[in-house]
């Protein structure tokens, strides 16, 4: 396929094995949880080592308790992370294969490395969690360290790559210049505030989940858990305030044509605004819920708007996508031969998957709550 004398590989010969909107839809779906588990996997890794190291001191035995309970989680969040990226992964393959092939072969030594860092850093998490809380050594903070280091290295990775993927007009003369694939694609100026929306906005999710979690704990533990509700949600409000600096810098690195659709397209007009909306109810509902004297029902009306953000923020990228792909590659024109039989298969085990992740977050829910309690007699 070639647009504008910019060589592209030829879309896979074999047609979409169903309608482009479920396609486009499960993608969607997929990668909203796995960011909502990518979030807790970056920042609860940094929110553990900075309350691990503050904890080592007498003052500060509410840090150490949630550094150890952050610690009992962190592998969790890496298992669900991998698992739903490695599925929206599959998704973005079957839709923009002849892209993602291409710029991973141009960055393939960096993309490689991303199998040997989950590792690590999986060990890394499993490490500290035995070695947490009261059993938490000056080693033990290094190994949590090492394995964010790890995480957010994984992340730069991606931007890069996803970027990458989103610039055709680069890639030949990348490859002559260096056909070893050892590749960053630095050279784009909305990179790094791009990766750093990425990680900011990770705070914020966090801390807003962590106040939700404030208002379980308060039922067994009125200490930690109301000041861990009132610490989460100054944190989210201070995230939200960088946040914005960071996504206004990210908006106006955006190519002309791109960060337009934001303020010409009706749709684009629509998204962003409530995603503005959405962000502000959400601070409000935080920082009153969380200023409180006890922890209040906006807490969880708070973190629900947090998550309509961030809903909001996967369909603003899919559209900044399409927005960049438009002169070179559109889906409408890959042939559709939907097959229903396997269609309606797929569609049950998904649902069974969702349910059944459902179900294991409410035992691994009730298993913290149980620990807690019998923490608290």
């Amino acid at each position: 396929m070639y647009q504008s004398n910019i060589p592209i590989p030829a879309a896979d010969p074999m047609p979409l094995p169903g309608p482009l909107w479920l396609l486009k839809t499960l993608l969607l779906v997929l990668f909203f949880l796995h960011v909502l588990f990518m979030n807790c996997t970056l920042a609860g890794g940094l929110t553990a080592v900075f309350n691990a190291i503050r904890g080592r001191s007498e003052r500060h035995p509410l840090s150490r308790k949630l550094s150890a309970d952050i610690a009992r989680a962190l592998p969790v969040f890496v298992a669900f992370t991998v698992t739903l990226g490695v599925a929206a992964l599959l998704f973005v393959q079957v839709l923009y294969g002849n892209l993602l092939y291409t710029s991973s072969i141009l960055i393939g030594v960096y993309w490689f490395s991303v199998i040997l860092l989950v590792i690590l850093g999986y060990y890394g998490y499993y490490y500290f969690n035995a070695h947490s809380g009261d059993k938490a050594t000056a080693g033990s903070i290094v190994v949590l360290s090492l394995s964010v280091l790890c995480f957010l290295t994984i992340g730069f990775i991606f931007t890069n790559n996803m970027s990458l993927m989103w610039s055709p007009e680069k890639w030949l003369a990348m490859y002559r210049a260096r056909p070893s694939g050892a590749h960053l694609n630095l050279s784009d100026i909305s990179v790094v505030p791009r990766y750093l929306h990425t990680i900011v906005g990770a705070f914020g999710v966090f801390a807003a989940a962590l106040a939700h979690y404030g208002t379980v704990r308060f039922k067994t533990d009125r200490e930690y858990g109301s000041w861990l509700v009132r610490r989460s949600s100054i944190v989210f409000a201070g995230t939200t305030i960088l946040q914005f600096l960071i996504g206004m810098w990210f908006l106006m690195s955006l190519p002309r044509h791109v960060a337009l659709i934001f303020f010409r397209d009706g749709v684009g007009v629509t998204v962003f605004g409530v995603a503005l909306l959405s962000t502000l109810a959400a601070t409000i509902l935080l920082l009153v819920g969380g200023t409180a004297k006890e922890p209040s029902p906006m807490i969880h009306a708070g973190f629900g708007m947090v998550l309509i953000t961030v809903a909001l923020m996967v369909v603003m990228r899919d559209m900044v996508r399409t927005a960049y792909l438009q002169p070179y590659f559109q889906l409408s024109r890959l042939q559709v031969s939907p097959q229903t039989g396997i269609i309606i298969v797929f569609l049950l085990t998904f649902a069974g998957g969702l349910a059944t992740l459902v179900w294991m977050l409410r035992k691994v829910a009730q298993g913290r709550s149980q620990h807690a309690a019998a923490s608290a007699k």
